[in-house]
């Protein structure tokens, strides 16, 4: 097969602008429509290495499907059944058969101040469970708030624990009960502890808080659109600023992302107007119908949904 060193034309195979080009019995040859393909013209999108675009799927008929007849002679109509998330609209049926609706977003009424109890369990929100145990917690408030001057102190077994862990002890502590408590790192043989003291010299400070509430707990309905009930207390808590994990709240039963739905959530000695205030421009949650009870909500304490 001959041709010139330089140049496009030739009389072998080849390839020019257009396509390619075959022996043809001249010496320019013919081009072969089956083998177009333009590498001039950089503008236009071959898509090579592509998969191959599907032709559409051929609509199933009633009968590839087994529906043959139909019940009676009514018009038929089209539509799209259950496809969004607003199309499933869940309620919780509690132990008693009530079900949860949102109906009324306003703060209960504050009970009379002069039937209330001091609760010295209680400092609201100030506790944080994950840096010191409940008990722990307890005993520091007693100290806090004790009158005798021998009280005991309170001491915390840190062995083993980094300079920073100590140092958020430290400071949950001193949030909780400003300067009314002294703490300070102390060696015992081959442990460390941290201890916790009144301060003797100032006045003592009333760390206690008045629960007026007609129960423990405060129940409250949460309404959600597309979001789950993990996810809702997740972003309940964050905005309690509760430093816990969201499980400190209680509910019956989780519910699907998918959907709107309404169920009961439970907070021990939680002052409902700071729930109402810190939830109020929450995104896709709202919460209301506060009341009361002794008792926490626990996984399984429901009845079913609606």
């Amino acid at each position: 097969m001959r041709g010139k060193a330089r140049g496009g034309r030739g009389r072998g195979r080849g390839i020019r602008g257009g396509g390619f080009w075959r022996s043809g019995g001249n010496s320019r040859g013919y081009m072969d429509p089956q083998h177009r393909m333009n590498f001039g013209n950089r503008g236009h999108s071959q898509n090579w290495g592509q998969p191959k675009r599907s032709a559409p799927s051929k609509r199933l008929s009633e009968q590839a499907i087994g529906v043959t007849k139909y019940i009676n002679e009514h018009e038929g109509f089209n539509g799209i059944i259950k496809a969004r998330f607003s199309d499933f609209q869940v309620s919780e049926i509690n132990e008693q058969g009530k079900v949860a609706k949102l109906t009324d977003l306003s703060i209960p009424e504050i009970p009379n101040v002069a039937d209330a109890v001091d609760d010295e369990d209680l400092l609201l929100n100030k506790y944080n469970p994950e840096i010191l145990p409940m008990e722990t917690w307890d005993k520091i408030n007693k100290v806090a708030t004790s009158t005798e001057a021998d009280v005991e102190k309170v001491q915390v077994d840190v062995t083993g624990m980094s300079k920073e862990e100590r140092t958020q002890i430290h400071d949950a502590v001193k949030k909780a009960f400003g300067g009314s408590i002294v703490g300070s790192t102390v060696a015992v043989n081959d442990k460390k502890f941290v201890t916790f003291d009144k301060y003797r010299k100032g006045v003592r400070i009333d760390n206690r808080v008045k629960w007026v509430w007609p129960g423990e707990y405060v129940y409250f309905i949460v309404y959600k659109e597309n979001c789950d009930t993990m996810e809702a207390a997740s972003r309940i808590a964050e905005r309690l600023r509760m430093h816990v994990r969201p499980s400190i709240l209680g509910y019956a039963g989780t519910k699907d992302r998918r959907a709107k739905t309404s169920q009961w959530f439970s907070l021990r000695k939680f002052d409902p107007r700071k729930i109402a205030a810190a939830c109020k421009d929450l995104r896709d949650i709202q919460v209301g119908n506060y009341s009361f009870s002794d008792t926490h909500i626990a996984l399984g304490m429901l009845k079913g949904n609606q």
